[in-house]
């Protein structure tokens, strides 16, 4: 999508300069050499992650240390049990982080083809049957509020908030749960003895827990207000048809049938994906995390091959989501083109209305007017 900036140049996203009018680079010559440095070393950490969850790599084990390990027991269920619930994350594991991994790969390997040879004929034409997906969502009230000088309003300050818990607490959690979840490793074994030992560890990431479900509440809180108390529906972030058609596009663009990547409205299709996955690792997360912390309560309801599954599920659903994060989040969010070297939308809520308008161009048109003024 092109971006006017003066009346000889126009702004090419997909090359990050301008064209027709003197050539302003972007991107640091160091970008692609970075990023496919990145992308490689991210493709073998997956096939790492793989080999750990792949269930006939090792039998599942349990650790003296674990509040739960009085309560598992040996039995042919508890390992048929802890078998099916490996085979099913590895399955989920592979199937998402696979496929969005070589889609990774073959949009870098697209971007670095566009800047090394510029833009190859394309047929945007022949695809106009896609518009029949697409339908311009209504403008909300508040676009002209939103526009502050050279800048849009992007995220206010409960948004921004709840992204701050969320990332400090993920990152915890993430770091601890690495080191209780593989304590043979000696490297963390070190790092385990830096927290203080295992019973620190645990404490540190029992406490990140709590706070990630307190902000998991806040959040839901915060959509309940805006939906009942200030009839503000969150159906950005719900998806769309036009979801599908990007998708579609975006699939045609990586091939070079299409000259342009889509316009997006106010959240792009990777972005609803991410926000809704964690509507499914949030409670397994949690579930499972409470039922481990109170065993002896549960222990009550739950038989000990129930305890094995718990953990096996908790343990490979959080390999699941730090994969996601370190590979398509990090990427999505802060490597690709557009956003290097980091986005700083979410810490600051205020997004420059040419980065906006590469991000987000069909919003971008609706609250500034600006294709109605050219």
């Amino acid at each position: 999508m092109g971006m006017v900036t003066d009346p000889e140049s126009i702004f090419d996203s997909t090359k990050m300069q301008n064209i027709g009018g003197p050539k302003k680079p972007v991107l640091p010559r160091y970008y692609f050499p970075l990023i496919i440095g990145i992308v490689l070393a991210e493709a073998v950490a997956l096939g790492f992650i793989l080999f750990d969850i792949f269930p006939l790599s090792h039998s599942f084990e349990v650790y003296p240390f674990a509040q739960y390990s009085p309560y598992v027991n040996a039995s042919d269920v508890t390992q048929l049990s802890v078998t099916i619930t490996r085979w099913f994350f590895f399955l989920l594991t592979a199937g998402v982080l696979i496929p969005t991994t070589l889609i990774i790969i073959m949009e870098v390997t697209r971007r670095v083809l566009i800047a090394r040879k510029g833009e190859s004929n394309a047929w945007d034409d022949e695809f106009s049957w896609l518009d029949k997906l697409d339908k311009v969502p209504p403008v909300p009230a508040d676009t002209t509020a939103r526009v502050q000088g050279d800048y849009i309003t992007r995220f206010d300050i409960h948004q921004r908030i709840q992204h701050y818990v969320l990332m400090g607490s993920f990152i915890v959690l993430a770091v601890t749960g690495l080191l209780r979840g593989f304590p043979d490793w000696p490297t963390f074994q070190w790092f385990t003895s830096i927290f203080g030992g295992t019973e620190v560890l645990r404490l540190v990431h029992d406490i990140a827990a709590f706070i990630m479900i307190a902000d998991g509440i806040y959040h839901l809180g915060y959509i309940g207000y805006g939906y009942f108390v200030k009839h503000k529906s969150p159906s950005a972030m719900f998806p769309r048809w036009k979801d599908l058609k990007d998708i579609i596009h975006t699939a045609l663009w990586i091939f070079g049938m299409y000259k342009h990547e889509p316009e997006y409205d106010h959240f792009q299709y990777g972005q609803k994906i991410d926000y809704w996955v964690i509507f499914w690792g949030m409670p397994v997360m949690v579930i499972t995390g409470i039922i481990m912390m109170f065993p002896l309560f549960f222990s009550q309801w739950i038989p000990g091959e129930w305890f094995a599954v718990v953990a096996t599920a908790h343990r490979d659903e959080a390999i699941l989501a730090t994969g996601f994060i370190l590979i398509v989040h990090m990427y999505y969010g802060h490597l690709q083109s557009t956003a290097f070297p980091v986005n700083t939308v979410m810490f600051t809520g205020k997004m420059l209305k040419s980065k906006y308008r590469q991000w987000f161009g069909r919003e971008y048109a609706q609250i500034t007017r600006e294709k109605e003024q050219e």
